[in-house]
């Protein structure tokens, strides 16, 4: 199955093991996402792949890079954003 995402103009298939692994990473509850869209994503990735588990997937240094490059962004956001509400919450 393939889709179209909206402003990117160019397609992306449901089958992607580095999409679900992206959308998986964002909306995981440790990382801030609701448990209960977790889990239906989840539902959602093991009903497409027909019982193939993506995260099994072994994939190269090459092809995690980029995951990794996100997944270090948004965490080095995520502490700065409280680093900065931690420091703005103490009175000094």
């Amino acid at each position: 199955m393939v889709f179209e995402a909206r402003k990117s103009g160019r397609l992306a298939s449901f089958e992607d093991r580095r999409m679900w692994r992206l959308l998986l990473a964002r909306l995981h509850p440790d990382a801030g996402g609701d448990h209960d869209l977790f889990a239906f994503a989840c539902a959602v990735r093991d009903e497409m792949s027909g019982g193939d588990h993506p995260a099994r997937d072994t994939g190269s240094e090459e092809t995690a890079a980029p995951f990794l490059r996100t997944w270090q962004d948004a965490m080095g956001q995520w502490s700065s954003g409280n680093r900065d509400a931690l420091n703005n919450f103490w009175p000094r």
